[in-house]
Formats: C-alpha cells, sequence, structure tokens
C-alpha cells in the first residue's frame, strides 16, 4: 500500500468498530480483511465493510506472500533407474545450452517458501464517535428518521438517534404476534387482513337452552345449549378503513428504545387478549366490563 489507507472508528467502553469505507459508498471492497491491528485480526461484523477490533490501532500491519527459495527440479523417483541426476537447475533445460531438455518431462519443479513476513502499513484514522454502549447489529427494522439526523449523521450511527417506524410496518408487527401469541381458549382473530385486523374473546355464561328444527318435512325441534357468547375485544388498521382505529406508529429515543416499547405494547395487549373473563352469574353478562386496548 502507497498511500495511507484511510480509516473511520467508533469508539465504545470496551472495543472498537473500524472500517476503510470512509465515504459510505454502496460499493466498496474492504482492504481491512487482510490488515493485522497491534498483532491481532480484526473480528467481522454484519455489516461487511465494519469490523471489531480491541482498541484504536497503534501498529497496522500487512502480511507479504511467502517466497520461493532454493528452486529446483527432482527426478520422479519411477525414473530414478535411469541414471539421470536427482537434482537439475532450470538452466540445465535450456533449449541451446542445457542437455536434459528433452528429459524435462522426468523431473518435477520444487521449492522452498520463506516464512511470512509482516510490513507496516500507514494510515490516517478517525474517530467519528465516542460512545459508552454500542453494538453493529442487523436492525430488525425500516427506522424512520428525520432529515436532520439523515444529514448529519453517519448512516452506521442512525440506531442511536429518535427513531420510528411506518404505520404499515407497525401494523404488521402487531398483527404477527397476535397471530403467533393468542390464546385460542380466551380469544379468536375474526378479521385477519393487509387493510384490518381484529380480535374477538370468547365468554363464558352458564347455558342457555335454545330450539333446532332437526327436520325438514315435519318439524321436530331438538334442545341446545349456549354456552359462551363473543365480544369484540381488539381492532386495528395501517391506515383509515370502515371505522377501524388507525394504529399509532412504534417510536423511540434510538432503536434499543423502540424495540423496547415495541415489546412493552404487545405483553400489555396480549395480557388483555389472553385474559379469562367469565360472565359474571348474578347480571348475566351486564357486569363484564373490558378495558380499552
Amino acid at each position: 500500500m502507497n498511500q495511507p489507507i484511510k480509516l473511520i472508528a467508533i469508539q465504545t467502553k470496551d472495543k472498537v468498530y473500524i472500517s476503510d469505507n470512509v465515504e459510505n459508498s454502496s460499493y466498496f471492497y474492504t482492504k481491512i480483511k487482510s490488515l493485522i491491528f497491534d498483532g491481532v485480526k480484526p473480528t467481522n461484523t454484519y455489516k461487511n465493510d465494519w469490523f471489531e477490533i480491541a482498541c484504536v490501532p497503534v501498529v497496522i500491519q500487512q502480511e507479504l506472500p511467502a517466497e520461493q527459495i532454493n528452486v529446483r527440479y527432482e527426478l520422479k523417483p519411477a525414473h530414478y533407474h535411469t541414471g539421470l541426476p536427482r537434482v537439475l537447475k532450470h538452466s540445465d533445460f535450456d533449449e541451446d545450452t542445457g542437455q536434459y531438455e528433452s528429459v524435462y518431462g522426468l523431473y518435477e519443479r520444487k521449492f522452498d517458501l520463506t516464512e511470512p513476513k509482516l510490513e507496516n502499513v500507514a494510515f490516517e484514522l478517525s474517530v467519528i464517535a465516542e460512545l459508552e454502549d454500542f453494538e453493529v447489529v442487523r436492525s430488525d427494522y425500516q427506522l424512520q428518521h428525520s432529515i436532520l439526523d439523515r444529514i448529519t449523521t453517519h448512516p452506521i450511527l442512525l440506531t442511536t438517534k429518535p427513531c420510528k417506524l411506518t404505520r404499515q410496518e407497525s401494523y404488521e408487527i402487531v398483527r404477527k404476534y397476535v397471530r403467533q401469541n393468542i390464546d385460542p381458549k380466551w380469544a379468536k382473530v375474526t378479521s385477519d387482513y393487509d387493510f384490518c385486523f381484529s380480535v374477538s374473546k370468547e365468554i363464558s355464561h352458564e347455558p342457555i337452552s335454545y330450539q333446532v328444527n332437526i327436520e325438514k318435512r315435519k318439524p321436530k325441534y331438538e334442545t341446545r345449549y349456549n354456552r359462551s357468547r363473543t365480544v369484540k375485544a381488539f381492532e386495528v388498521a395501517p391506515k383509515r378503513y370502515d371505522g377501524y382505529p388507525v394504529i399509532e406508529p412504534f417510536e423511540g429515543k434510538n432503536e434499543d428504545d423502540l424495540k423496547k416499547n415495541i415489546q412493552i405494547y404487545l405483553d400489555e395487549l396480549m395480557q388483555a387478549i389472553n385474559k379469562p373473563l367469565v360472565e359474571c352469574v348474578h347480571c348475566k353478562g351486564y357486569g363484564v366490563i373490558e378495558d380499552e386496548i
């Protein structure tokens, strides 16, 4: 490397993240994989152009390829009986002066390798942020940030800035989580579409009898019993549709805070949806009060 390699770094209390993609190019081939930082190779992160090292580097080196020495041509064992020399030089096969050019195919090229050497690499490093806690991790969401933060903040650091999700993504998170965690004993999904989602609860009560005609030609009635009734428990939509409440997008002071807020909402939602409800025996259902979700 003739020119000093340019690096940017994020320093935390117990590690440093480093990259040579200083312009944040979409198509970039990093050279860091082949470098050694203070005697240790860097650790990959999920982002191809960011790596983890222990501290801000003092010495950066690259490994030089081993060199071939003692190049020679050794007679193949199958031809030892011919009386030909066991070892020859390349010049012995010269077309004009070499006397062994005609038997070149009976020999195999051999060589020894020197020990790999390390060469110091000149570098220019800029620490773009010093943070107590930070990790280069894969984001689970399509984070939305303010225009100012997008202009003034390096993309790798946007996870530390206030962020929110779109209504559509927030809706899909809730919809998926409810489907995966609903207890069918106490609730059921009654509408499940890209444009609306609703859940109803089953409320148990004392059996109520009713008559059902089981014959087509001549009336014949059978007594059956209702043991539960259905009430609407939760409904939401990503945008205006048929009176459904429109979801409020999730947001947070940073990505970690956003994730925490999402999980708190989902936990409280499922607690309400899966909470057992039994009809009051005294008021026959008029006393059931359902918390709004």
